[in-house]
Formats: structure tokens, C-alpha cells, sequence
């Protein structure tokens, strides 16, 4: 028998960031027109993984419509140690 103590991995969390209103503004969102009621805070930005890879959305929180969608880091929130290696 071994005194080991076994380990558990940190919960890997994604942080979403708020949108601003002139983030929205230049990504083409009327508040008034597009979401009547709505506020910058019923906004956030964050990573999601599809069936075409990661993308960073934009998101109305209320109803999930995204309203920007760009291809993000090809593994996501994972880096690998390589990530950024310069070999030459």
C-alpha cells in the first residue's frame, strides 16, 4: 500500500467578457431596433466549439442570438507548451 494522495485537476473555466456599447455599435447591433429593451450588459464575448471548430461569439444572453462570430485558436482555451515556440 502506498501513502499516495491522489490529485484532481482544476475545473478548466472559460471567462466571458461584457461587451461595450460601441463594441456592438461597430459590430452592426441597433439596440433599439435589433433588441428593444436590451442593454451592452445582456451582452457577453466567449469561446464556443462547433462542428467547424472554436469560435469567439457575441451573444444576447437572454436568447442566445450570437451577433458576431469570428474562427478562433484552433485548440481553443487549451495551449499547447509549443504554442508560441519559435524553432528557427
Amino acid at each position: 500500500m502506498t501513502n499516495q494522495h491522489p490529485t484532481v485537476a482544476p475545473a478548466r473555466t472559460v471567462d466571458r467578457a461584457e461587451v461595450t456599447e460601441q463594441e456592438l455599435r461597430d459590430l452592426g447591433v441597433d439596440l433599439a431596433r435589433d433588441f428593444p429593451g436590451s442593454t451592452a450588459a445582456d451582452f457577453l464575448r466567449y469561446p464556443v466549439l462547433s462542428e467547424g471548430g472554436w469560435f469567439m461569439v457575441v451573444k444576447h444572453q437572454p436568447t442566445l442570438r450570437s451577433v458576431s462570430r469570428e474562427p478562433w485558436d484552433l485548440f481553443g482555451p487549451i495551449h499547447l507548451t509549443s504554442h508560441g515556440l519559435d524553432l528557427s
